[in-house]
């Protein structure tokens, strides 16, 4: 059972990062809109 968990979780991870990458590529303007911001704020 905590084999599949396991498996799991790298898969979810694995899945997540690639969807942050690929959004990365087609947004660049929004995320250094929103990164800009985010500095004035901290």
């Amino acid at each position: 059972m905590h084999t599949i968990v396991v498996i799991i979780h790298v898969v979810v991870s694995l899945a997540l990062v690639s969807i942050v990458l690929l959004q990365h590529g087609k947004g660049a303007g929004i995320g250094a809109a929103f990164g800009g911001s985010s500095q004035t704020v901290f």
